[in-house]
């Protein structure tokens, strides 16, 4: 079952004016396919990721009123990385892709259902490593009248930097915005003196840093799980990751960390696995001693004693943290649980002015204050 839920969020002006042009062809194309969406006007957006795809119904008020109504959110299992990675083709398989097509006729009929008029989306890293995601967001289009496009990284690291910029004016000059998902990483900031953009993206993510561990750590050909882990291979797989980071870009982003940079952490890592497995909430703080904590409590665990859709990832998950945070310097960060959805409903919303960026003045609830996904 897919959770339902429905909440009124005030807000000023949810207009992007002309960034989308200036973020990259995917979401240039995507907004010259929509144009600007009108007053009054339900869209229904969708973050189609490498590990979960959610979706965003909205009636926008975009600058003629300051009321914008969340019809409904949802959060799906889709495991395109793992498929992709399985299947050792560089292509999606058949069964993802039935399973896929069959989930978003179903979450398009529930946004039709809400009067959605306008259906977008995006597509991030597993479609951009998919010989057939092209395609298959292609089908979708012609059989659902759903509008999607890949992006890349920096598009994706860029759409939620500014989205999390509008939300936090007192650290929107110096911030770090770091995202973690099922199949990609970014961390983007803004120089401060010029507004030059900065990127480090790289593939060691949820899934795929998973999938590595199974290897390290010799579990059976068509194991789906890395768990239990014990501590000394806990250490191997520490060891393993420093030999994969890029040594230049990791000291890039310690630099920018010790200049003083707010860090806060996004996407499916940081937003839902930590927050879950720390006992957080959205705008709480993740620290090493924190992270440390979990990952002791869970050594040794199997997934059914871990618990949940995603207890296979949960323990690498840690791992992947604790290490990075070491590398990049990191003692503490800020999370929030927003996903691309809000980003691009802020992109497409209006053409009211905004400031030198494209940072609308939009005053969002933490989204998982609104609401927590269903599973």
């Amino acid at each position: 079952m897919i959770g339902y839920h429905a909440v009124m969020i005030r807000n000023k002006c949810i207009a992007m004016g002309t960034w989308p042009v200036r973020a990259g062809l995917g979401l240039l194309l995507l907004v010259m396919a929509v144009q600007a969406v009108s007053a009054g006007q339900t869209v229904a957006v969708f973050d189609i990721g490498s590990g979960s795809t959610r979706m965003l119904v909205a009636e926008v008020d975009a600058c003629n009123g300051d009321l914008l109504t969340v019809r409904d959110r949802r959060s799906v299992r889709l495991s395109f990385a793992a498929d992709l990675l399985e299947s050792g083709a560089g292509r999606f398989s058949e069964e993802i892709k039935t399973e896929a097509s069959s989930v978003m006729a179903e979450l398009v009929e529930l946004a039709r259902g809400h009067g959605a008029e306008i259906l977008v989306g995006i597509a991030t890293q597993a479609f951009r490593s998919a010989d057939n995601g092209s395609a298959l967001l292609a089908q979708w289009q012609e059989e659902l009248e759903l509008v999607a496009t890949v992006v890349t990284q920096e598009e994706e690291a860029r759409l939620a930097f500014r989205f999390v910029a509008s939300q936090l004016d007192d650290v929107a000059s110096r911030l770090l915005v770091w995202d973690i998902g099922a199949g990609s990483q970014q961390l983007v900031w803004r120089e401060p003196a010029t507004r030059s953009w900065h990127h480090v993206n790289s593939d060691l993510a949820s899934v795929s840093f998973r999938n590595r561990a199974m290897v390290v750590l010799g579990r059976p050909a068509g194991s789906r799980t890395p768990n239990p882990i014990d501590p000394e291979e806990v250490a191997h797989l520490v060891a393993e990751l420093a030999q994969w980071l890029d040594a230049d870009k990791a000291a890039a982003v310690a630099a920018v960390v010790s200049g003083g940079f707010e860090v806060v952490g996004i996407g499916g890592v940081h937003g839902a696995s930590l927050v879950n497995q720390l006992g957080l909430a959205p705008g709480d703080d993740v620290t090493r001693s924190g992270v440390a904590r979990a990952l002791h409590q869970r050594l040794g665990l199997d997934d059914e004693e871990i618990g949940g859709d995603y207890a296979d990832t949960d323990v690498t998950n840690l791992i992947l943290v604790a290490t990075l945070m070491d590398r990049f310097g990191i003692e503490r960060y800020r999370i929030m649980g927003l996903d691309l959805t809000e980003a691009l409903l802020l992109a497409l919303a209006g053409t009211c002015p905004c400031g030198d960026d494209g940072a609308a003045a939009v005053s969002w609830p933490e989204p998982a204050a609104v609401a927590t996904p269903g599973p």
